[in-house]
């Protein structure tokens, strides 16, 4: 199997996990962080099976790995257009994910919940939320850029690169508000931001 078929096909598994998780951050968005609470804990009981959880976290070491790999031997710097925006948004994927999941998994293996006080803890921490807000701003972003320049390669729709990019934009731009507490009234309970000081 090629490095490309293989980066596609686990691709398929992470998309069945990104679906779910997105949806009860869409509905976080739309009907604040205790319908968002609510809805995650049935997706995370399946998620966290130890054999789904181990097929998901493998998956996502290959994608990391033969994405890396992908771009290594493509020598990305060298490209142009269409190419390097690919290379660039899927070596941010590759960042945010390594550190997400390597944070996730610490703070779980410490024994706190990384629910989405976990995740919110950073913006409504002070001066982390100049590192958090482009963190997952820039994140959902490479994520559309990536989604959309896919999409568009196997579609010919060559629209759905910028629609997507700018979706992944907007959902990042609103995941920030949301978490920061802007869009509906939230405060991360006082034990999760206590690791930000």
């Amino acid at each position: 199997m090629t490095p490309l078929r293989l980066h596609r096909l686990t691709a398929l598994l992470l998309a069945a996990f990104l679906a779910s998780h997105l949806a009860h951050h869409l509905i976080g968005l739309i009907m604040g962080p205790a319908a968002h609470l609510a809805l995650s804990a049935p997706f995370r009981a399946l998620w966290r099976q130890p054999v789904v959880e181990a097929l998901l976290l493998a998956a996502l070491a290959v994608q990391v790995a033969s994405g890396l790999g992908l771009l290594w031997r493509g020598r990305a710097w060298r490209w142009r257009g269409v190419r390097r925006w690919q290379a660039l948004s899927g070596a941010v994927l590759a960042g945010f994910l390594c550190i997400h999941v390597g944070a996730v998994l610490g703070a779980r293996a410490m024994g706190t919940d990384t629910s989405l006080h976990f995740a919110a803890a950073g913006l409504q921490s002070g001066a982390w939320a100049l590192f958090f807000a482009p963190y997952y701003t820039a994140a959902l972003t490479a994520l559309g850029a990536h989604l959309g320049l896919a999409a568009a390669r196997m579609t010919g729709a060559r629209a759905l690169f910028p629609a997507l990019t700018l979706a992944g934009l907007a959902l990042g731009l609103a995941m920030v508000a949301l978490m920061a507490g802007l869009l509906h009234p939230y405060e991360v309970p006082a034990e999760w931001r206590a690791a930000f000081g």
